[in-house]
């Protein structure tokens, strides 16, 4: 048998849940510590656990025992923890998003590469069955030319939700689009390629007061000429599963939470349904698939030890959220964001 990997989890809040299930299940990795800022908090987890606590981040990346630090953090902690994690030789598996700007994103990820480390952002979605039929089935070009798409997250969040560091931009890295549509943006992106332009609105319904948004529309045109529109909300009580078509001249792909329909001209019609929780994530955020987890956790494991880049690694990553970004500057500018000029002025 071969090596565990060593694990530390920063962070125990309700998405700590599903990752701690998912390590202590998996056989290629050992749960070496916890660490949260609440105290107790962590004592509890690793009673539960029979690990390490430590009351401080820092003495959990430097432990030796450890070679895989998972961040579930507000995405804010990330401008220190991961350069941290990078210095100390420790790989990295990160909730979304990324990273709160392009500067900060940009910065990690060259410092991963030059330290030879594997970052991975959780998109756990690209590991559900459907999310894999979906992809083979596009990539052979069943549904033929593909004209438009449409990626619809139409949840719900209390006002309790928005009184902590989500409705801090500094901190969430944005609202709806950052922290909810984002899996489905990652898939469609992953679906269709390389985006060429957006425009994008923004708006706050429920919270005037908050940082960032909780309402969202945009339009994205795509390097292949394809076209999508994202429609996003945390206002549609009480929430309904998230929704991604792709309609092509041969053949149309609909995802609707766990449920996949494929209709097409020449095939005829195909359907999958995947399940596992009796809640979901749409009304729970805790309740995400640990089979889909696990899946992610395994192509780490095997980035690590093959040294290869895993399937979403930072720079995947980078891509969901640029676009997300360039949205949010369409929103303040009100013209149209090529993507390809956001690159040119890096340069």
């Amino acid at each position: 048998m071969s090596k565990q990997i060593g694990v530390g989890v920063i962070g125990l809040g309700i998405i700590s849940q599903a990752h701690l299930k998912t390590i202590v299940n998996n056989k290629n990795l050992k749960l070496i510590a916890v660490s949260d800022r609440d105290v107790q908090k962590a004592e509890t987890v690793a009673k539960r656990y029979r690990c390490k606590f430590f009351v401080d981040n820092m003495s959990l990346i430097e432990d030796p025992e450890i070679e895989l630090v998972v961040l579930l953090t507000p995405p804010g902690f990330y401008e220190k923890l991961i350069p941290a994690c990078a210095l100390n030789g420790k790989h990295v598996m990160a909730e979304k998003p990324v990273g709160t700007n392009m500067d900060k994103i940009n910065s990690y990820l060259k410092l991963c590469k030059e330290k030879g480390i594997k970052l991975s952002i959780v998109s756990q979605h690209r590991f559900d069955t459907s999310s894999i039929y979906a992809k083979s089935k596009i990539d052979e070009g069943v549904l033929g030319n593909i004209s438009i798409a449409n990626c619809i997250v139409n949840w719900y969040r209390n006002d309790e939700y928005y009184d902590s560091w989500h409705n801090n931009r500094e901190m969430a890295g944005g609202g709806v689009l950052a922290i909810q549509a984002i899996h489905t943006i990652d898939l469609l992106l992953w679906f269709l390629g390389d985006v060429h332009s957006v425009k994008g609105y923004t708006t706050r319904i429920r919270k005037k007061d908050i940082d960032v948004e909780d309402t969202a529309a945009a339009s994205i045109r795509f390097v292949n000429g394809s076209l999508a529109v994202i429609s996003a909300t945390t206002c549609a009580y009480p929430g309904m599963p998230a929704r991604l078509e792709i309609l092509g001249d041969q053949g149309s792909i609909t995802i609707e939470g766990e449920n996949l329909l494929l209709r097409t001209l020449n095939f005829g019609s195909d359907s999958i349904t995947y399940n596992e929780n009796n809640e979901v994530s749409y009304l729970n955020p805790g309740k995400i698939s640990t089979k889909s987890l696990n899946a992610q956790y395994e192509d780490l494991v095997q980035a690590i030890k093959r040294n290869i880049d895993p399937l979403v690694s930072g720079e995947e990553a980078k891509k969901t959220y640029q676009v997300i970004d360039a949205i949010y500057q369409s929103c303040r500018s009100g013209k149209e964001i090529k993507l390809s000029e956001l690159e040119e002025a890096k340069v």
